[in-house]
């Protein structure tokens, strides 16, 4: 059985999101190599959205890569930046879907 902390701090918020009666981890984060945070953030350094448009090549936003990838947030074997079903939309939706500086934490003991 999991067991969800009760963390003080930035980590203070729900440590999971309830999906109908479902309780899921969430979405965003892009984990890249010797990351300095556990957090979705959408906009500023280290932020996730960056991560996507660098794993398509990072200048043309229209570009797809068809791989399951740590960029490929939906897990759809697409990683997409714009357009429809897109991985980008769901960092902001994590991150609350209205201040794009808001950042969302992880909880971990």
């Amino acid at each position: 059985m999991a067991r969800l902390f009760a963390n003080t701090g930035a980590e203070a918020g729900p440590a999971t999101k309830t999906v109908g009666s479902t309780r899921t981890l969430w979405a965003g984060n892009a984990w890249r190599i010797f990351q300095t945070g556990r957090h979705v953030q959408y906009t500023g350094n280290d932020n996730d959205r960056d991560m996507i448009l660098q794993a398509i090549g990072g200048f043309i936003a229209t570009n797809t890569i068809t791989a399951y990838h740590r960029a490929d947030i939906n897990m759809d074997g697409i990683v997409k930046y714009t357009g429809l079903n897109n991985d980008r939309d769901i960092v902001l939706q994590t991150i609350g879907g209205s201040v794009a500086t808001a950042v969302r934490y992880e909880q971990v003991p």
